[in-house]
């Protein structure tokens, strides 16, 4: 009787293993990696290349997104150290460079709250191209703020190359362009301008 139940136990044991499992959906998310030997936390390398049609006119454009340690250290409001980051945007145009510069959060000072730039990083760029598709210009968005991703704290700029390769900056229209957490402090929104 023993052998029997025993027996019964394992087949169901072998049957109940062989099913096929259901499969997890697979949720990617990024978050920030804190360096190892120094417990610095610091945000995801981007590197981005892609070919684009502005105004019917082909360009290519390239940036890399990356940690620098060299910055000076960032600590958010929640007391959490962090490496600032840099881009560099390079345009090309017809095979010939039209643009190429390296940004960090400094180069956003004079549209940022002064309060809000000293607790935060450059966490985010992006081309915007909701805005290309329409202007013969290429639109770009830089996001200095809380380096902590699951912060909400951001301060965007948009930035404009026109097809000669000129570049302005200003707040971003349409998208959130002050903090979005209360700070202590109400920030000068127009960061003096």
């Amino acid at each position: 009787m023993k052998t029997t139940i025993y027996t019964l136990i394992c087949a169901a044991a072998l049957l109940y293993s062989c099913q096929p499992k259901q499969q997890q959906p697979v949720i990617e998310t990024t978050v920030e990696t804190p360096a190892t030997e120094t417990g610095i936390g610091r945000l995801r390398e981007i590197h981005m290349k892609k070919d684009i049609t502005v105004a019917k006119q082909k360009y290519i454009y390239k940036y890399d997104f990356v940690c620098d340690e060299s910055l000076p250290i960032v600590r958010n409001p929640q007391g959490d150290d962090y490496y600032d980051n840099k881009v560099t945007l390079s345009i090309k145009h017809g095979g010939k460079e039209i643009f190429n510069r390296t940004f960090t959060k400094n180069d956003f000072a004079r549209l940022v709250p002064k309060q809000f730039m000293q607790n935060s990083a450059l966490v985010g760029f992006t081309y915007n191209y909701t805005k290309s598709e329409t202007i013969d210009s290429l639109f770009f968005v830089a996001t200095v703020g809380d380096p902590d991703e699951t912060a909400d704290m951001v301060f965007p700029i948009q930035l404009r190359i026109s097809k000669n390769g000129e570049m302005t900056m200003e707040k971003a229209m349409g998208l959130d362009t002050e903090p979005l957490n209360p700070m202590t402090v109400d920030p000068d929104i127009d960061g003096g301008v």
